[in-house]
């Protein structure tokens, strides 16, 4: 099965095609983004909460510092307000909330990883042999002599200890490069290291596998991405890059700008006919299905069943599409037959087994509606493309000009009464 992977450099923009459908949509923000490492100052510590709050930049947004993770429960934790700290981003920010950080920096490629301020946090991978697991041992011992915690995970293919070895020297590079930035930095707080890139979480996330064809929109992107690849170890013929050339890249630009439209719209259609609309909240996700004018079989119960069906694959994609997370409810067709209920129920449960492992049914409630949690990871698509509306500031309404008329009118009134 062929994967193509459209990459728009301009936005830092990424989307994923599996036979010939929109899969997934990745993004990188110009700030905050996971595994970005920051020398922040505490600027606030809430003890009964467990929650210290770190200064990452010059913007309002604040990092969160779970303490109770980083110090292991004891009494008070040994942070100080005003203390410069170097933290790495965990969890990027979701709406108004700002993100998470951790104190237990890592520095990694993509087997190896290091953790320079905690020897304790080590571990090898169980994919290796015993007689390549002893010589990791001896690895993992010398690094945590230099008070270095070491993180190796086993790739595809035959191990060569030497390979790892001269890896390991880089990641350890960097580590030095980083903490040079951080003895030379005369403003604070200050970013110190983001090298994120779209090929960068392609890698992470494993979605570069065989038979997979990454499009980019110049011949230098090209060049570029199929260095970073090789520098990955990643093979040859894994992957192939191509280009489109520049007189065409405009409509790559345009291509990619629909695919985020509509990808957005809260209506999407169903192949039966019918419809779904997708309404996100601060609480919640809401979805309700609507027939429409479908009917394909002369009896309506089958109908509805059939209709909930179609939908339930629909939303399961819909979810993966957006990377929606927190609480979901699904409002279905009303069925009154059991056995149709159980049906759709065991059908939701294997699509979200299949394709959100992270994501599992809580319960049905009196009146039908169907709830389900997934666990978030990163950014929704509405973080990543949408922002309040100045307008109605996010509720989806703004007043009637007629009443909004009458308001001045009588504030003028008041206003002339009281001088």
């Amino acid at each position: 099965m062929t994967k193509y992977i459209i990459v728009e450099k301009k936005r830092n923009i990424g989307i994923l095609f599996t036979n010939c459908s929109v899969e997934e949509i990745l993004n990188i923000d110009s700030k905050y983004n996971v595994g970005d490492i920051y020398l922040g100052i505490v600027t606030n510590i809430l003890e009964n909460l467990n929650i210290a709050f770190i200064k990452l930049d010059n913007w309002k947004q604040n990092g969160f510092l779970v303490l109770k993770n980083e110090f292991f429960f004891t009494s008070r934790p040994n942070i100080s307000l005003g203390e410069e700290i170097v933290v790495e981003i965990i969890k990027e920010q979701i709406s108004k909330k700002g993100p998470t950080v951790t104190k237990n920096i890592s520095v990694q490629n993509e087997e190896i990883k290091i953790y320079p301020y905690n020897k304790k946090s080590s571990s090898i991978s169980k994919s290796f042999n015993k007689k390549d697991t002893k010589y990791l041992n001896v690895v993992t011992r010398l690094i945590k002599s230099k008070n270095f915690g070491l993180n190796i995970e086993k790739r595809e293919g035959p191990f060569h200890l030497w390979k790892l070895i001269y890896r390991l020297k880089k990641v350890q590079q960097e580590y030095l490069s980083i903490q040079k930035k951080i003895n030379n930095s005369q403003t604070l707080p200050c970013l110190v290291s983001n090298k994120q890139e779209i090929v960068d979480i392609l890698l992470k996330k494993s979605l570069i596998q065989k038979e997979t064809i990454i499009i980019v929109s110049s011949l230098r992107e090209a060049i570029k991405t199929k260095k970073k690849l090789l520098s990955k170890t990643i093979k040859k013929d894994k992957v192939i890059i191509e280009y489109s050339r520049e007189k065409i890249s405009k409509n790559y630009e345009y291509y990619v700008e629909f695919i985020v439209r509509n990808a957005l719209r809260s209506n999407v259609k169903l192949n039966t006919g019918g419809h779904i609309v997708i309404e996100k909240t601060e609480a919640l996700t809401s979805i309700d299905v609507n027939s429409g004018s479908f009917k394909k079989f002369r009896s309506s119960r089958e109908t509805i069943l059939w209709i909930n069906l179609a939908a339930t694959k629909t939303i399961i994609q819909e979810l993966k599409l957006r990377n929606i997370g927190g609480i979901i409810v699904i409002d279905f067709i009303g069925m009154i037959n059991q056995n149709d209920q159980l049906s759709l129920l065991e059908y939701l449960n294997t699509q979200l087994q299949s394709n959100l492992p992270n994501g599992r049914i809580i319960q049905i409630s009196e009146i039908g509606l169907v709830e389900i949690t997934k666990t978030r990871e990163g950014r929704n698509i509405y973080d990543m493309f949408t922002q309040e509306c100045r307008q109605c500031k996010g509720t989806g309404y703004i007043r009637e000009e007629k009443l909004s008329n009458k308001f001045h009118t009588h504030f003028l009134e008041v206003s002339s009464i009281y001088g």
